[in-house]
């Protein structure tokens, strides 16, 4: 079976966003604490994955703050010993599948010396602490070959000697990836048979920056090849294009007809599919939900839930229009997010918004206090004449909800859309 997972980020659950730290504030008790925290927050998003259906998920750089930074670092694996532990527990409940993917500046072929040294430490990093939460050795590090520079045969030279000297632990988790620039999937595909390391395959990277010869599936199948011997199921990075932005930009969203559409030519190997599109998680239950031959009505009607206020306060149509499909002997995921796409394309505009609002208002409007209340009317008025006044009613409308534990409220897309 394939799995479909998303990367770093959630959405939804208030309070679920991994805190950061500057240079200037990451005294030693503060990165601790923030470390803690973020493991925590780690957990609770392995519990959320388990809960939904969600098998595969790309863990954050970012968890130990400026982890590699020479001037911040702290023996995170002793102080945070314990939040390590819970959080290995954890991984090994959910029985998830997790990776890691090192940002734009480790880039280990780079001619500067100085940069090839981060970069390696930055990968010492990130392999240590898959490690350290007891990932198991299908727990991959991406990482993409680097620039040119130009002279590709000696960026590849480069990469080849470094990836040579990288400890044990660091070569056993790495994967290498096309790119949209540089080197497309038979270079990588070439280099990952020299050294004996899995790629995985961009399609999104591929269709921008493809090989000279070969389709698609020639070239997921030559990718899957490269994965015999080595733990883990093949692995492919699925993304769509944002409209109107730049080639290689991804999308705010995966339409699902699309995913379909591609998922269905897929050839006839198990692969385990990472979405990298901007909302995260709404866009991996969407695919799953989607490729499901059978799903339980329940299942679309707990995502109605989460998006409905939404829906109205950009189209009260498209809102009649879905309650009215959900209510079908059979509704299929693929009708339920056409028309929610639809809706979410829709401008919102002032009337719309007041109307959601007022429904929303309805929850908590018998336990406000008359400040509240007040204060509620006063954003009503405001927000009749200009949109501009929505963000501030949501956002002191999320603060009632949390209050008055309104969890209905507090766990739909209204306050983070």
């Amino acid at each position: 079976m394939r799995s479909i997972g998303y990367a770093c980020k959630i959405y939804g659950p208030p309070g679920w966003t991994l805190r950061s730290l500057t240079l200037k504030t990451a005294s030693r008790d503060r990165l601790v604490e923030v470390t803690k925290e973020n493991l925590a927050t780690l957990r609770k998003i392995f519990g959320y994955n388990t809960d939904v259906g969600v098998r595969l998920f790309r863990i954050s750089s970012d968890v130990v703050p400026l982890a590699t930074h020479p001037e911040a670092m702290f023996d995170w694996r002793r102080e945070c010993r314990a939040e390590l532990d819970e959080t290995a527990a954890a991984l090994a409940r959910s029985g998830q599948r997790v990776s890691m993917h090192p940002g734009q500046y480790t880039v280990l072929n780079s001619p500067d010396a100085g940069v090839a040294e981060r970069s390696v430490a930055d990968l010492v990093y990130h392999a240590s602490f898959l490690d350290a939460i007891g990932a198991p050795e299908d727990a991959r590090i991406v990482l993409h070959v680097g620039g040119k520079y130009g002279n590709a045969a000696a960026a590849v030279g480069r990469f080849r000697q470094r990836y040579k000297k990288l400890p044990k632990a660091v070569r056993r988790r790495l994967v290498l990836e096309n790119d949209e620039h540089n080197f497309a999937i038979d270079v990588v595909i070439g280099l990952c048979r020299e050294l004996g390391c899995p790629a995985i395959m961009d399609v999104f990277h591929h269709s921008i920056n493809p090989a000279p010869e070969g389709d698609e599936a020639d070239w997921l199948r030559e990718a899957a090849a490269t994965w015999r011997g080595v733990a883990g199921m093949p692995k492919i990075h699925y993304s769509q294009q944002l409209r109107g932005g730049r080639p290689g930009m991804h999308s705010q969203t995966i339409t699902a007809r699309e995913f379909v559409r591609w998922y269905k030519t897929l050839p006839d190997i198990l692969f385990d599919i990472m979405l990298e599109v901007k909302d995260k998680n709404r866009s991996a239950l969407k695919c799953i939900y989607s490729v499901q031959k059978s799903l339980p009505r329940a299942r679309l009607t707990e995502k109605w839930a989460r998006y409905k206020y939404s829906v109205l306060e950009r189209s009260p149509s498209h809102y009649r229009r879905i309650r009215e499909y959900l209510k079908a002997d059979k509704p299929q995921a693929l009708g339920f997010y056409d028309l929610l796409e639809e809706a979410m394309a829709a401008e919102i505009t002032a009337g719309h918004a007041v109307t959601a609002v007022e429904h929303v208002w309805g929850y908590v409007k018998n336990q406000a206090t008359e400040a509240e209340r007040r204060r509620y009317e006063k954003g009503v008025a405001a927000l009749r004449t200009s949109t501009n006044a929505l963000p501030g009613l949501k956002k002191s409308l999320g603060r009632l909800a949390e209050k008055y534990g309104q969890e209905y409220l507090v766990n739909s897309m209204y306050f983070t859309l």
